[in-house]
């Protein structure tokens, strides 16, 4: 989520996009209910909608391949948990809006723009944007416990964790990014 916020952030700097703009402003074709939300409660995790991946929202979407408006419309209809900038809530449903923003606003899928943006310039050679049908070289499998056992974690396509938390990275990278 950090890359996604540094993204943002590039937007800002870029004159895009103010950290006070209603996402709404960008995003026309938002519910009534996210008229007021704004770019930093995206941010902070104070916008009021509801994290799509809570409450068995992850199991019943892991496996399929969704595209990032896709994605928006499975949570849109859902209602706010709170009122915007009333309360914090974890919400990766924030930064999946996130995403479609940067996409929106750069001309750039999302992972193209924080590859441009943040990983080129800094060298960071071993990072990006992680696809199910993609292998790439080095990349560690992910683990799960089952009781005292360890195995496989279940698969989880890609897309959804999306600007939520889809890249991937080598510790040089992240140092460099440090």
């Amino acid at each position: 989520k950090q890359f996604t916020a540094a993204a943002v952030l590039r937007l800002v700097d870029q004159g895009k996009l103010g950290l006070d703009d209603r996402v709404a402003r960008h995003l026309r074709d938002l519910p009534a209910a996210w008229r007021d939300i704004t770019v930093r409660q995206l941010l902070s995790h104070t916008s009021g909608i509801p994290n799509h991946t809570a409450d068995g929202g992850l199991e019943r979407i892991r496996h399929r391949a969704m595209t990032p408006r896709e994605l928006v419309d499975s949570f849109r209809d859902a209602p706010l948990d709170f009122a915007p900038g009333s309360q914090f809530a974890y919400s990766n449903s924030g930064y999946v809006l996130l995403g479609v923003l940067i996409e929106t606003l750069s001309g750039k899928s999302y992972g193209e723009f924080v590859q441009a943006e943040l990983f080129a310039p800094l060298g960071m050679h071993d990072s990006g944007l992680a696809h199910s049908g993609r292998i790439v070289p080095r990349l560690a499998s992910g683990y799960g416990r089952e009781g005292d056992q360890l195995r496989p974690a279940n698969f989880l396509n890609m897309s959804i964790p999306y600007a939520a938390g889809a890249l991937y990275g080598s510790t040089g990278d992240l140092w460099k990014w440090q």
